[in-house]
């Protein structure tokens, strides 16, 4: 009982109170706060598996919060932030909510960490529940101990479904119709993709009511005879939706406003105005109200108002404003009547829900009326789940659950790029951003490689993606090396893309090449240990938690790891002639053939006294004069395959498309490099046409 009455108090206004007495009889515990004219009663269990602690009854003064039950535990070795345990190699110690209504986290200290279970009254005090347990083994056995709590206390299976073995598998995300859905499942399967998953936007006109789109003629059963095509194909099957928020050409949104929309601010008219006014007075200062473009949009009962500025100086108004937005419909409005800023999203064609209606489970079901018909899904992606109103903690977590229990078969994944606690037990995945630039190599470096560990101790894989469309920028050595890095963490890894897309870029099959060896060595645990540590090049002093979705919504954060010069060791895995996986560090040759071309050199154990290059051109395909003798010189395509080397004027000429490799006999591997810097490409076959830039200039904006 000290350790309750030292570490379990109670706050109101921003004041904490502690326990003045304790008492227990059999299963209920009584805990009493003088100075703050509370008494708690909570209900005990302490079975097999588990201890909990139950908060059934306050008693005396409000509160804003407690502390059902706070620890210190020395700082292991192994943190999982997001479930809050802490572990090492022989015991873990787990402090977890025991339902959606509580909260759980933990504070890092230098030598120990504070983890607590708490509730707020903003959500719920009575009823909140905490969960805590130890196990041995906890590599091994915590999945175990916690699959038991989740059925104990029917939370959804986050514990099993991370065991499921489709966790491993990597997704092509497209938008596939009844008429080019075989289409993507040819892509797919050449990909070596086990899974497709397709947006809500391939069916519908947007989120919020999901309307049918011209694609679909026959709605519901035309996304069936979608679905069962793909899993017809063999394909596991994943669905992306934007679930906590509508559309603005929505009927949530247009031609009448919902009353269930999120709202920021509350201001009054200050006079009455009539229907073509292009200036609001109101009674309030707008001061601080949001100006980013798309973004500032007003209701005004059954009437959306979209405003240009404001004044924040006596008289108060809204200025520059069109009536009738969203085609709305203009009207009379009286002083002393409200008007309202809306939750505009940060990607302003949304329009956020309030959390505190019922407006989530009325999307949620009709989400599940999908899944119903058209189901089971194998994976949900819950796009957009950071946009939702405080308390963030609680409304993450339960705007995702609002939906996520209405899925008729619950599916084994699930991810979103934002969590909060509970969340764990329902998205079994994590981490996808948005990648489209050409820095793929170094965002994953500085991002998914940094989290992938951290992620880790939560017994939780992230997904390296997603690679935003197959653009000409996106090389086979970018996809290569985003693929290396998820295979050294055995993460699953995503593309967003189409079959046209797909066909139009100038290297398709090398692309398509890379994905499918990494992906089929991966899954079928053909990398060595050995292999696996090789490709895990991140210092472990840089293992450590990066607020990554802060971070990147941030354009200075973009700024710092853009300037910062990719370094990283790259590796290039290839079937040898022993048709067996060999992996390989390569490094990179610039400018060769005036960048024409885009080469690799690498060495091998079994091969010590020759070099090989590993070369393709960016686009089309060209001749590549080397200043060698050609019986020095051996080309292969792919490797294994020999391919004629012709000779003209003592220099080797080698056709070059695709991916090619080189085997320049008895030739040191700096003597290679200088070979290829010195290599011309051959004019006669650049007849007409230019040599293309080695990385497109689109960025993130």
């Amino acid at each position: 009982m000290d350790f309750l009455e030292n570490q379990a108090p109670v706050y109101r206004g921003g004041q904490s109170f502690p326990v003045s007495r304790v008492t227990q009889a059999r299963d209920i515990l009584t805990v009493e706060f003088a100075q703050a004219n509370v008494k708690a009663t909570y209900e005990v269990k302490a079975g097999r598996d588990y201890l909990k602690l139950k908060l059934r009854a306050l008693e005396g003064g409000p509160i804003d919060r407690i502390d059902l039950l706070q620890l210190r535990a020395r700082k292991l070795p192994y943190l999982g932030t997001w479930i809050n345990v802490a572990y090492d190699d022989g015991f873990g110690i787990c402090l977890c909510a025991g339902n959606i209504k509580t909260n759980a986290g933990m504070n890092q200290h230098e030598k120990y960490v504070e983890m607590r279970a708490i509730a707020e009254k903003e959500v719920a005090l009575e009823g909140a529940t905490a969960v805590l347990f130890g196990c041995h083994d906890p590599k091994n056995r915590f999945l175990d101990v916690m699959e038991i709590v989740e059925r104990d206390f029917n939370m959804p299976a986050g514990a099993r479904h991370r065991r499921s073995p489709i966790q491993k598998y990597s997704y092509l995300w497209g938008r596939p119709t009844p008429d080019n859905v075989g289409e993507y499942i040819k892509l797919a399967k050449r990909g070596g993709f086990r899974m497709i998953l397709f947006s809500y936007n391939a069916f519908s006109q947007g989120a919020g009511h999901f309307l049918w789109n011209s694609q679909y003629p026959d709605g519901m059963p035309d996304l069936k005879k979608v679905a069962d095509a793909i899993r017809g194909a063999g394909l596991k099957l994943g669905l992306h939706i934007h679930h906590s928020k509508a559309h603005k050409n929505d009927p949530y949104v247009t031609p009448v406003p919902d009353e269930r929309l999120h709202k920021i601010q509350t201001f009054t008219f200050a006079a009455d105005i009539d229907s073509i006014s292009s200036a609001i007075p109101v009674s309030e200062n707008p001061d601080g109200c949001i100006l980013d473009d798309g973004r500032r949009v007003l209701k005004a009962g059954k009437e959306l108002i979209a405003y240009t500025a404001y004044t924040a100086e006596p008289p108060f108004q809204f200025t520059g404003c069109e009536r009738g937005h969203l085609k709305t419909t203009p009207s009379i409005h009286l002083a002393g009547n409200t008007v309202e800023l809306l939750d505009v999203d940060d990607w302003h064609i949304f329009i956020r829900f309030d959390q505190n209606t019922d407006i989530q489970d009325e999307v949620g079901r009709r989400i599940g009326e999908v899944f119903k018909h058209t189901g089971p899904y194998d994976m949900v992606y819950f796009d957009g789940a950071e946009d939702v109103h405080a308390p963030f903690w609680y409304n993450v977590a339960n705007a995702q659950h609002r939906v996520f229990r209405h899925f008729h078969t619950k599916p084994p994944i699930c991810e979103a790029a934002m969590n909060s606690h509970f969340s764990w037990h329902m998205m079994s995945r994590s981490n996808a951003y948005d990648v489209a630039s050409t820095h793929v190599k170094s965002f994953c470096y500085n991002v998914s490689c940094r989290t992938a560990p951290v992620r880790a101790l939560d017994f939780t894989r992230i997904e390296f993606g997603w690679i935003f469309g197959l653009y000409d920028y996106i090389g086979p050595d970018m996809l290569e090396y985003v693929l290396s890095r998820a295979a050294a963490w055995d993460c699953p890894f995503s593309i967003r893309t189409s079959p046209s897309q797909a066909a139009a870029h100038p290297r398709r099959e090398d692309c398509l090449d890379v994905i499918k060896i990494w992906e089929n060595a991966r899954i079928n645990n053909e990398l060595t240990n050995a292999q696996l540590e090789m490709l895990n090049t991140l210092d472990p002093k840089e293992h450590q938690f990066v607020k990554v979705w802060d971070a990147v919504m941030t354009k200075s954060w973009i700024d710092t790891w853009r300037k910062t010069k990719f370094t990283d060791q790259e590796h290039h895995l290839f079937i040898n002639e022993r048709g067996d996986h060999e992996l390989v560090p390569i490094h990179e040759i610039p400018c060769v053939g005036d960048g024409f071309f885009k080469a690799y050199s690498f060495r091998r154990e079994g091969r010590p006294n020759d070099s090989y290059v590993l070369v393709w051109a960016v686009k089309g395909e060209a001749d590549l004069l080397l200043p060698t003798a050609p019986d020095r010189l051996t080309l292969m395509r792919p490797f294994g395959t020999r391919l004629p080397v012709r000779a003209e004027h003592g220099r080797a000429v080698v056709r070059v498309g695709g991916r090619t490799y080189l085997v320049l006999t008895g030739m040191g591997v700096d003597q290679a490099r200088r070979l290829l810097r010195q290599a011309e490409v051959s004019a006669a076959r650049l007849a007409g046409k230019s040599a293309p830039a080695v990385a497109s200039k689109r960025e993130i904006e």
